[in-house]
């Protein structure tokens, strides 16, 4: 997994400014998360929230897209 948000993280920070997103298509996630694996979405979300991003969009047999997650949005509010 760490293998993946790597190069997520880095295109993230290399081209933020213009795209401000990573698309990671069928073929990369395929790597990580067999394709008939069942709840595969709720499993990518899971990695991304664990390695600071959002998911942000998700189509099964296309791509997953990645945003980073603002620093305001990792903060956790203890009432």
């Amino acid at each position: 997994m760490k293998i993946l948000a790597g190069p997520i993280r880095h295109q993230l920070r290399l081209e933020a400014s213009k795209f401000g997103h990573c698309a990671v298509y069928e073929n990369e996630l395929r790597r990580v998360w067999l394709s008939n694996e069942k709840k595969s979405e709720d499993k990518i979300e899971q990695f991304a929230t664990e390695h600071g991003f959002r998911l942000t969009y998700c189509s099964e047999g296309f791509c997953a897209i990645f945003e980073e997650l603002r620093a305001e949005s990792k903060l956790v509010t203890i009432p």
